[in-house]
């Protein structure tokens, strides 16, 4: 474990940089990446940029066209992997993602993409989830760089990636499967109130419900109307979530299964009988449970609802994010737990039910946990996010320290 002055240089150097931090962070917020459409080019020049100025070794790995194409996405999938030192010892990533998801502006009372700072807190899309991760990260790079506490035999990269929002293949997935990064251990998004070794997998499917047009007033009973059957298929997927709250994980923190109709589109005009209807599903798999057999389970209930003659309806999975399980005994999940103890006080280790990159990294080998800045106040995915900045500072002490213990422990 670092030494308390040890800890102390780490926190010191934090408060020195803080600025620049902050000020990075802003930058990011102000350079829109939302996915969809997951358009790049100017977040990872940015990032690029501004490693290459700290003097680390930047690497742009593009996930391969074939990717893209069988995956329907309208732009390139850039990642960032910056290399802060290498050495012949344990390989440890920083990972946060460069996506952020959509934004309806009308509900903000901040400017989306302003990087507002008020009361502490800096307010946009993507100031916690991810960009205050990076920022964190970025943070506890530095910091150990100012104090010369680096790992001395370790290699540290921040693996910056693409498209966790929705699934991660051309981003962490490409990233692992590929080779490009081959990770021991990796500290993974998260927050600062736990310390996450294990998360639940997103199941991320679309069901398109088709019928027959017909003229709303004159010949209703000539159509097949697909609202009325993707009604059905959604009270029967509502219920399926109903039962499956019974289905707890075994693992403290992750819950229950879950089973979530989210977004739905169909028709045509109002006067129009609706031919076609089309909605999403998010379907939690803790890690304990078997990922096949809940998706089998969602198209059993769709194939066996009782729809309007004339209508039918098809699955598709459009993507499907792994669950992840550490040992919250090993050294990595320790070491971060102790750090947190140290620096913030009193922080649960447990499981979480939300998805993350982690499950690609644990399915590549790597040992993985959980952990950032960013309290349930940060109103994350809604509007306003913000991001504490006490938690930025806080959260990069932590994974300073950690990163230390870690690689020298392990070298």
């Amino acid at each position: 474990m670092a030494s308390d002055a040890e800890l102390e240089a780490i926190g010191e150097a934090v408060a020195d940089l803080e600025d620049e931090a902050v000020e990075f962070l802003r930058e990011m917020v102000r350079t829109p990446s939302v996915n969809p459409p997951g358009d790049y080019a100017a977040i990872v020049d940015l990032l690029a940029a501004r490693y290459e100025e700290y003097g680390w070794d930047v690497e742009v790995e593009h996930a391969p066209e074939a990717l893209v194409e069988e995956l329907d996405l309208p732009h390139p999938r850039p990642n960032v992997l910056a290399y802060v030192t290498r050495g012949t010892g344990p390989t440890l990533a920083l990972n946060a993602h460069i996506d952020t998801v959509p934004v309806e502006a009308s509900n903000w009372t901040h400017d989306p993409f302003g990087g507002a700072v008020e009361d502490g807190r800096l307010y946009g899309r993507g100031a916690r989830d991810s960009k205050g991760r990076i920022a964190a990260y970025t943070l506890a790079a530095r910091a150990l760089e100012a104090s010369g506490l680096l790992p001395e035999d370790a290699t540290l990269v921040l693996a910056l990636t693409a498209d966790e929002e929705t699934g991660g293949e051309a981003g962490a997935g490409h990233v692992v499967e590929s080779g490009a990064l081959e990770a021991d251990y990796a500290i993974v998004e998260g927050s600062t109130y736990a310390v996450e070794y294990a998360s639940s997998g997103v199941l991320t499917l679309r069901v398109d419900v088709e019928g027959a047009s017909a003229h709303a007033g004159l010949e209703p009973e000539e159509g097949a109307n697909a609202v009325v059957a993707a009604a059905r298929l959604v009270d029967a997927l509502d219920a399926h979530g109903d039962d499956l709250a019974a289905r707890e994980s075994s693992i403290p923190g992750v819950g229950s299964a879950t089973c979530t109709p989210a977004t739905i589109e169909g028709g045509d005009a109002t006067n129009v009988v609706p031919p076609t209807c089309s909605f999403t599903v998010d379907r939690r798999v803790p890690p304990d449970h078997d990922a096949a057999a809940a998706e089998r389970e969602v198209r059993e209930v769709v194939a066996d609802a009782d729809l309007p003659a004339g209508t039918s309806a098809t699955v598709t999975a459009l993507s499907r994010t792994k669950a992840f399980r550490s040992d919250p005994e090993d050294p990595h999940v320790r070491a971060v737990a102790a750090n947190a103890e140290r620096v913030i006080g009193d922080v649960p280790v447990r499981g979480t039910r939300g998805g993350s990159d982690a499950g690609h990294f644990h399915a590549g080998g790597t040992k993985a946990v959980k952990f950032g800045p960013g309290g349930r106040d940060s109103n994350v995915h809604g509007p306003d996010e913000n991001l504490a900045l006490d938690q930025l500072r806080d959260a990069a002490v932590v994974v300073a320290a950690s990163v230390r213990d870690v690689g020298r422990e392990e070298a």
